[in-house]
């Protein structure tokens, strides 16, 4: 279909991590979510770095399942692995997720997740 990643879904629609990376959301509110690590997704380095560093920012963490429906309609959406980093999801299933362009929560985390890496 052309996409550069997938996220698996559950039969109760709530997304679990992608085919070889994390799932996250940001809220209309602001809240930084993606689930709560275990036997369902890989709690890898790269995850664990962003957690730390979000906290470090002061962003306010939900770790809990979100649902495609609630992807969808998020203030931003993004995806992390160590070979991505932090990369933006501005469309899932075609459709642009918050006007379709990288949010500003996406754009620091990556220059955060970046700076971290080149110490």
């Amino acid at each position: 279909a052309g996409a550069y990643e997938a996220w698996m879904v559950t039969d109760t629609g709530e997304v679990t991590e992608g085919t070889s990376t994390n799932a996250w959301i940001v809220t209309k509110d602001g809240a930084l979510v993606t689930r709560k690590a275990d036997a369902a997704i890989l709690n890898g380095v790269t995850r664990l770095t962003i957690l730390r560093l979000a906290r470090e920012q002061g962003l306010k963490i939900e770790e809990r399942p979100f649902t495609l429906a609630e992807a969808r309609e998020a203030a931003e959406a993004f995806l992390s692995s160590t070979t991505s980093y932090v990369m933006p999801v501005v469309r899932i299933d075609g459709k642009p997720v918050a006007g379709g362009a990288p949010g500003p929560f996406t754009q620091k985390l990556l220059a955060s997740y970046r700076g971290y890496i080149a110490q």
